[in-house]
């Protein structure tokens, strides 16, 4: 992502860009129909995968109806990397976690990433005992100032033949590292990653937290799961995700420049020709309670997808041909789809809603009008569909039945994705690199750690 656009992407934006102002002055109505049907398609893509991937059923859960266990003498050395950057709120309760992850200490290689200026956690950690599987890594000075600079330090140093990252306000289920390990020793090599089930525990504590959760059930518990059973990549989430040491060092590990990192290096993996999975195994994670630290957050997750589209579109014959079609299909629908409709939203918003005012939509006057009115009412239908089916169906399975009253609310939620999306933009050109921290230890409403290592549930 350091390099930014080639010039063959800068030269063809720049004439699209061109074309598209000339038409607009020229024949905007035309234009604007013209501009319709070529994102069309991008924007069915999209539907295409939520839809197809909430008609995927739930897979039973094994794990805990027959209590599987693998003995401890066939688990391998696990490398848990943490980056932490200023999280002296949260120290206590990450330890905690970390010290009920059900799996043999010996085993574990434990790696608190803590950047060389950072005083305040250096001098926290320094008074407290931390057990012999734990490591203090001091990442040296240098740029970028990211997280995946911090955890390719973790990814040369990591004794473990299993690699898994957690955030500083994490609080992953104490079986998960076992139930990983499990699945990646009866699995083929080419299965490189697990993506864990991310869940917002304090959905009480506002609106915002609420329908955070309700976003992450239909991504965790359906969207992702089904992507993954249909043999398709996803966008990684940025913790939680399991890998083998070896095939993530194979594909270089993560890119320092990338400020959501995790997307891009779902796409380099599906790329090298390894496979990803579903694990069915929750770590709970912390929502921003404030609007500004939503926004700055999201900001920085969809700035993050634009790094990872210029990245891997300067070649997009080598692409395809690496990744295939489907896999390509679904990187351009969940990325470029993602970014152009939070972009877009308010734009085919206003104009479909002056098409209806006026008639023109469902009674268009020509031919070009009638493929985009149909195309147009079909997004729509089909969108609208899609936007509520997954989450709906993510807070049934989680059990969590009251999320579904803010289902009314999704369009407004998104919305908020969409002037995030414009800050993203603005901050793609004006601070590319930059890193919006998120802020933890602030909720006050979560739920208290396992004990004794028991499963949730």
């Amino acid at each position: 992502a350091r390099t930014g656009s080639s010039r063959g992407q800068r030269i063809a934006a720049a004439v699209a860009a061109a074309a598209a102002l000339a038409g607009a002055v020229v024949a905007p109505i035309e234009t604007f129909f013209a501009v319709a049907l070529l994102l069309g398609p991008l924007f069915l893509g999209l539907i295409l995968l939520r839809l197809g991937a909430a008609i995927e059923q739930p897979l039973p859960d094994l794990w805990r109806r027959h209590r599987w266990r693998v003995d401890d003498s066939r688990l391998p050395v696990y490398s848990v990397a943490i980056p932490l950057y200023r999280e002296e709120r949260v120290l206590e309760q990450m330890l905690g976690a970390l010290r009920q992850l059900d799996y043999p200490p010996a085993k574990l290689d434990i790696r608190l990433l803590i950047e060389a200026d950072d005083t305040g956690m250096q001098s926290a950690l320094s008074r407290l005992p931390l057990p012999p599987q734990f490591e203090v890594t001091i990442v040296p000075p240098g740029e970028p100032r990211t997280k995946p600079r911090a955890l390719n330090l973790a990814l040369i140093e990591a004794r473990g033949t299993l690699f898994t990252i957690f955030d500083a306000e994490d609080i992953p289920d104490p079986q998960q590292l076992r139930m990983a390990a499990a699945r990646f020793l009866r699995a083929p090599e080419d299965l490189a990653c697990l993506q864990a089930r991310l869940v917002i525990d304090h959905p009480e504590e506002g609106l915002l937290p609420a329908l955070f959760a309700l976003e992450y059930a239909g991504l965790f518990e359906v969207l992702n799961p089904g992507l993954l059973r249909a043999g398709l990549p996803i966008m990684l989430g940025g913790t939680s995700n399991h890998f083998r040491t070896r095939a993530l060092r194979a594909v270089g590990g993560w890119d320092a420049w990338n400020v959501t990192e995790d997307a891009d290096l779902g796409v380099r993996l599906a790329r090298a020709g390894y496979r990803m999975g579903d694990l069915p195994s929750q770590t709970r994670e912390e929502a921003p309670l404030t609007l500004r630290a939503w926004l700055k957050q999201r900001a920085r997750w969809i700035k993050g997808y634009m790094q990872t589209l210029v990245t891997h579109s300067r070649a997009p014959v080598t692409v395809l041909r690496e990744a295939g079609l489907p896999a390509t299909f679904a990187f351009l629908s969940l990325g470029l789809g993602t970014v152009v409709t939070a972009l877009a939203y308010p734009v085919f918003a206003i104009a479909a809603f002056l098409a209806w005012r006026e008639g023109s939509l469902l009674a268009p006057t020509h031919v070009f009008g009638s493929v985009t009115s149909a195309l147009a009412v079909g997004v729509w239908l089909f969108g609208a569909v899609a936007l509520f089916l997954p989450p709906a169906l993510g807070a049934l399975r989680r059990g969590s039945p009251r999320l579904l009253l803010l289902l009314p609310l999704l369009p407004l939620y998104y919305g908020l994705v969409c002037i995030a999306a414009w800050m993203a933009l603005h901050e793609y050109r004006a601070r590319r690199f930059a890193w919006n921290k998120t802020a933890h230890g602030l909720a006050r409403r979560r739920a208290p750690l396992p004990e004794n290592g028991a499963p949730y549930r």
